[in-house]
C-alpha cells in the first residue's frame, strides 16, 4: 500500500483511532493518543513540500479504507486555504465513491471549501448516489464497516442536513449521521478554542 509521506504515521500504532472521536480521556494508551497523533501528523506536514502533501492526500482517498480517509481529513485542516483549494475536490470525489466517515469529511470541507454550502445544498435538492467499488465482503466490511449503499448514502444527507440546518434526524437507515456529525464538529471546536489543534498551519 502506497501512503506517500504519510508512510510512518502508524509506526505500529492504531494513530489514526483517536481522530475518529477527537476525545483525549485519562487512561488512554501512552503508545497512542490523541495528542501524540496530532504532533505526528503535524511534523509529518511540517517536513513535507506542498506538492508532496497533495499527491500523498490524494493517495490515500483513492483507498477504500475509512483510516487513511480520517488521516487525510485531519491533514486537509491542517493547510493553509491557498492549499486546500487545490484539493477539496478530491474528498468530494470520495464522498461520492463513498466512506464509513463521511461525516467527518464533510465537517472538515464545511472549514476547508469555500463554496461548501452552495454543493451541500445541491445534495440536498438532488440526493446523492454513491458509486461503490467492487470489494469482497471481508473487504467491504473493514473498508467500510459493512455498510449498504442505501444508508451510506442517507447517512451523507443526515450529516448535511445538520451541517446546513442544524437537524437532526437519526435513524438506523441513516447510520446517526447527524449526531456522528454534530460530536466530532464539536469536539474539533474544542479542540482549536484549547490550541490542541491548529487550523491553516502548512
Amino acid at each position: 500500500m502506497e501512503l506517500g509521506i504519510f508512510k510512518n504515521f502508524w509506526d505500529g500504532q492504531p494513530n489514526h483511532l483517536p481522530f475518529l472521536n477527537l476525545i483525549s480521556y485519562a487512561e488512554e494508551p501512552k503508545e497512542f493518543n490523541l495528542k501524540l497523533s496530532i504532533s505526528k501528523l503535524e511534523s509529518i506536514l511540517e517536513n513535507s513540500s506542498e506538492e508532496s502533501i497533495i499527491e500523498s492526500i490524494k493517495l490515500l482517498l483513492e483507498y477504500e479504507d475509512w483510516r487513511l480517509h480520517l488521516v487525510a481529513s485531519m491533514a486537509l485542516l491542517n493547510l493553509k486555504q491557498t492549499t486546500r483549494k487545490n484539493i477539496t475536490s478530491y474528498f468530494w470525489q470520495r464522498i461520492n465513491k463513498g466512506s464509513w466517515i463521511s461525516p467527518q469529511i464533510l465537517v472538515t470541507l464545511s472549514f476547508s471549501d469555500t463554496e461548501f454550502k452552495e454543493k451541500s445544498k445541491k445534495i440536498l435538492s438532488e440526493s446523492v448516489k454513491i458509486d461503490y467499488s467492487v470489494l469482497s465482503e471481508i473487504e467491504h466490511h473493514v473498508s467500510r464497516g459493512g455498510t449498504p449503499k442505501s444508508i451510506a448514502e442517507k447517512k451523507i444527507i443526515a450529516s448535511l442536513d445538520y451541517l446546513l440546518n442544524d437537524i437532526i434526524n437519526d435513524s438506523s437507515d441513516n447510520d446517526a449521521g447527524g449526531s456522528i456529525c454534530k460530536g466530532w464538529k464539536e469536539n474539533l471546536d474544542k479542540l482549536i478554542k484549547q490550541n490542541i489543534f491548529k487550523l491553516e498551519q502548512f
